[in-house]
């Protein structure tokens, strides 16, 4: 099994992944109609959320990596395009959904990202993003998937901002999980010095664990549909593109 291959597996049966969808399609469904969007997924990787985006309307896909490319076209997704997220190949104001998901941590110029991705949503156009959270919160997983940075909400906010965007809504989420990965992180920190990296979706924990973890990490959705969360492992945020 090659690397993008390994990934698809895991965003089909990992209990974040799997929950974490769970939020942002409860979110999408709140606030993008279903039907005739015009819709973008930047850093589409190996297609999964592109499946679950065609509800909504018609989805293209953009990687950078040809080989993520050319996996989501053997899956039936044809409008896929390899290129970078800093110039994308897109005229202005060509799509009413762009979703870029745990995308903008990889890219140090992220407010290029940003402007591009501005440039091309049309306008009251709705944009989804999400990002870890907190650089207190750095580990192995940063390491290994080449993360430039975390941010904070407001720090992700007042890059939006600058790129003309408004902010619709943005919250922390997997909020419960939070001081078991800063304990679990800084142990590692501490005790860990010179041991392999390892990514959290490599280990493996009996059933209940996974069925525990995720029945957690989903019911922040319930809470997500009116309030917003002060903290949490990760960031979502719902803006759109100004008038």
């Amino acid at each position: 099994m090659n690397t993008i291959e390994k990934y698809a597996a895991t965003e089909n049966h990992h209990w974040w992944h799997r929950a974490r969808r769970h939020i942002i399609f409860t979110l999408l469904a709140k606030y993008v109609p279903k039907g005739q969007q015009s819709i973008l997924d930047v850093g589409c990787g190996p297609g999964t959320t592109i499946g679950h985006l065609e509800k909504f309307g018609r989805v293209m896909g953009i990687d950078v990596s040809y080989d993520a490319v050319k996996f989501c076209k053997g899956r039936g997704h044809e409008h896929i395009v390899c290129a970078s997220a800093e110039s994308l190949p897109m005229k202005d104001n060509s799509f009413s959904l762009i979703t870029m998901l745990d995308v903008l941590e990889h890219i140090e110029d992220d407010m290029s990202v940003l402007c591009e991705i501005a440039r091309i949503c049309k306008p009251n156009g709705t944009i989804v993003l999400t990002t870890p959270a907190y650089q207190f919160l750095w580990g192995d997983i940063d390491e290994i998937c080449k993360h430039k940075q975390r941010y904070t909400a407001s720090e992700l906010c007042n890059k939006l901002k600058a790129a003309g965007l408004q902010i619709e809504r943005v919250s922390y989420m997997n909020a419960l999980l939070l001081p078991v990965t800063w304990l679990s992180r800084r142990l590692k920190a501490v005790i860990g010095m010179g041991k392999p990296l390892q990514s959290p979706f490599d280990k493996c924990y009996p059933a209940w664990v996974t069925s525990t973890l995720e029945s957690l990490f989903r019911l922040e959705a319930v809470f997500l549909k009116a309030w917003d969360l002060p903290f949490g492992v990760s960031i979502i945020c719902i803006a759109r593109k100004r008038i």
